[in-house]
């Protein structure tokens, strides 16, 4: 007889469920929203957010011990980033399934995966695009299709990992899920 095996489902992201942080572990959770840790935007030199936009070095924080960046556009660049593998805006606590990306606030299967690379970015709900930014309003590098609308999870069977689009699972991120929001 062979001893009996777990294998880990590889659509789970490796997070600790432990360490009470109900965001990624890259992350922090401020306002309600998991933000990009300040530890790692200020390289050690500024680790206690203070607002969307500011770090500052050590309590009592004030004007003369914080940092701040908000960068080109007034949301989701500078320091108003979150710390997922794709960057981009702060989002709900808890994480996306490996092979999603998050937009809009939801966990889409990455288009990359869904186009064979060819429409690598997501730009809607149903949308891939070949290009960036102001690129994805070029139709000619655009794809929509209803199957793009999913979530990464289709088919393994698994009930912890969705084939719809879903909102960032919290028992990704921490055990108890939702209850761990409400733990001091």
């Amino acid at each position: 007889l062979l001893p009996p095996t777990t294998t880990r489902n590889p659509l789970l992201p490796a997070e600790d469920l432990h360490d009470r942080n109900v965001c990624e572990a890259n992350e922090e959770l401020y306002g309600g929203l998991c933000y990009m840790k300040c530890s790692s935007l200020t390289h050690g030199s500024h680790p206690i957010r203070t607002s969307s936009w500011t770090c500052c070095e050590s309590h009592p924080c004030g004007i003369h011990n914080q940092v701040g960046r908000v960068g080109s556009r007034v949301v989701c660049n500078g320091f108003d980033v979150s710390g997922g593998s794709a960057g981009g805006c702060p989002h709900r606590p808890g994480a996306c399934l490996t092979n999603e990306e998050l937009f809009l606030g939801e966990c889409y299967e990455k288009c990359a995966t869904l186009t064979q690379g060819r429409f690598p970015t997501r730009a809607g709900p149903a949308t891939c695009c070949a290009s960036q930014g102001l690129g994805c309003f070029d139709i000619r590098k655009d794809r929509t299709d209803a199957q793009y609308n999913v979530g990464g999870g289709g088919g393994d069977h698994d009930a912890l990992t969705p084939g719809t689009v879903h909102a960032p699972l919290l028992n990704l991120t921490e055990s108890g899920g939702a209850a761990a929001l409400s733990k001091p």
